[in-house]
């Protein structure tokens, strides 16, 4: 039974220990610029809304950032100073994706860290700040489960080199297509600060 019972607060030390060693993906960094939502790379599964409409409803999420700072306050989120939030990089992004290759039916839609590297290299960044970027790339929008996938990454702005990525959910909702959305981005970001990886 002593055996039984050493055994198991052992385990319960070493379960203890293991959890504490998790941080957060920001732990140590100092201010960073936030360059906005590349909706390109994902993919809206289960949705009727017409793709002309889903792509304009990206470019207006991302204007909540500069519109409504106060709600879609990101150094809030993150619990870190912001340099500048940019968006124009995502925003040229955004208005040219192929409208056929917005939608799916298939369910599970992911994203590769080579298609993340080369996101973050794509992005034609005109600024003057240096150190860290921050970027969301939505992965997918999923209507029948009403919920929105991002994949958050920090990167070295002078580099381009990715140097952390995770993925965060939120929960979709509210009146119309751009404020149902937007709700699983404010979602997933108050996750931010939380997050341990």
């Amino acid at each position: 039974m002593k055996k039984i019972l050493f055994s198991l607060a052992l385990a319960a030390i070493c379960f203890s220990a293991a959890a504490q060693k998790k941080t957060s993906p920001l732990a140590g960094l100092g201010s960073m610029t936030f360059y906005g939502i590349d909706f390109s790379k994902g993919r809206v599964y289960g949705s009727v809304d017409e793709p002309e409409k889903l792509r304009k409803a990206f470019g207006d999420i991302n204007m909540l950032f500069i519109m409504e700072p106060e709600k879609y306050n990101v150094a809030k989120f993150v619990g870190k100073p912001m340099n500048e939030i940019r968006i124009d990089a995502v925003t040229n992004m955004n208005d040219t994706i192929p409208l056929d290759s917005i939608k799916t039916i298939v369910k599970g839609h992911t994203i590769s860290d080579s298609t993340i590297a080369q996101t973050v290299r794509d992005l034609s960044i005109v600024s003057y700040n240096h150190g860290m970027g921050l970027v969301m790339i939505m992965e997918t929008l999923d209507k029948p489960a009403e919920t929105g996938t991002f994949v958050f990454v920090l990167f070295d702005i002078d580099t381009r080199t990715v140097t952390r990525h995770w993925t965060l959910s939120g929960v979709a909702g509210g009146f119309g297509l751009r404020n149902y959305w937007a709700h699983s981005v404010y979602d997933a970001l108050s996750k931010v600060k939380t997050y341990k990886e």
